[in-house]
């Protein structure tokens, strides 16, 4: 059985990778904090910034793909700390996927829709990239690291990523648990992306693997749309008041770094392959068809 090597396997998007892959793969993933208590999947603790280590990890398990979905996220901290942001999301990137090509492995980098300026949406692969923040240009040059790396590499841009995680809260579980406790929430009616559930994001980056060319592709949902109208959506699902949920603009949020005001994505080019992620609404049913709202504990606070 081949093996396939998940980097950020205790991250949302990870784990679930992590665990599908194992349907088809030995999986080894890496982990920070908390030991993960996934079947099948082998874990072991690294941080992406440890470049050498991480190296020595491909090198060892020999794996036929690298799935990399470890990053700094949190957009604010990356303009705070930089010289991190950028170790973990592109400087180390570049690394893995050239010690990927020497053991014949390919490279999946996880990138983000925050890599467009969002003045027009529904970017498509071949649109310039033109980031309004550090992370976005972080994520942007992990692109290019893997890319110049081997043209058989691939890129994945998601947006909005949402689904279960009992780690870490994602928007998703915020709105909704602020929403089950009573608590009012600002959501910013003037972001737009295109909502992406985790689960079905992990099956498509799994077929991706199968897709001969390399390069970019977007794998979104097909929905562009605020974060308002996304949040709305979610509590009304639920059964839950959508009165909790207070529209603002993004001005009135103070945020320490800008973000893209249109960065939905057209998946247009990964469907054309068959691969698709699911709609907002049907994710939203997914989501209310594999547990229920009162049996999720909030980890931690939530931040964009």
């Amino acid at each position: 059985m081949e093996t396939l090597l998940v980097l950020g396997g205790s991250g949302l998007l990870g784990g679930k990778v992590a665990a599908l892959g194992s349907e088809s793969f030995k999986v080894v993933a890496t982990h920070r904090g908390a030991k993960p208590k996934i079947p099948g999947v082998d874990f072991v603790e690294l941080s992406k910034e440890h470049v050498e280590e991480g190296m020595a990890l491909v090198r060892k398990t020999k794996p036929s793909a690298v799935i990399d979905t470890a990053a700094m996220h949190n957009v604010d901290r990356c303009e705070e700390e930089r010289d991190l942001a950028w170790q973990v999301n592109a400087g180390s990137t570049g690394s893995l996927a050239r010690v990927a090509i020497d053991i014949g492995a390919r490279y999946v980098f996880v990138s983000t829709d925050f890599v467009f300026d969002g003045r027009k949406g529904h970017y498509r692969e071949q649109d310039v990239p033109r980031p309004v923040n550090y992370y976005g240009e972080t994520k942007l040059a992990g692109e290019h690291a893997t890319l110049a790396a081997s043209g058989d590499h691939l890129v994945a841009r998601p947006s909005v990523i949402y689904g279960w995680d009992d780690t870490r809260l994602n928007f998703a579980t915020w709105v909704l648990s602020s929403a089950r406790e009573g608590k009012p929430i600002n959501v910013v009616t003037d972001w737009i992306g295109s909502p992406t559930f985790a689960d079905s994001l992990a099956a498509g980056i799994l077929q991706l693997l199968k897709v001969p060319d390399g390069g970019v592709y977007h794998l979104a949902g097909a929905d562009g749309m605020s974060r308002y109208d996304f949040a709305v959506r979610l509590v009304n699902a639920f059964g839950l008041d959508p009165a909790m949920v207070k529209p603002v603009r993004s001005a009135d949020l103070h945020m320490k770094a800008p973000r893209p005001a249109d960065s939905s994505l057209s998946s247009a080019k990964a469907k054309r392959h068959r691969i698709a992620v699911l709609p907002a609404d049907e994710g939203i049913e997914a989501m209310k068809e594999q547990r229920s709202l009162d049996s999720f504990v909030p980890p931690a606070r939530f931040k964009s």
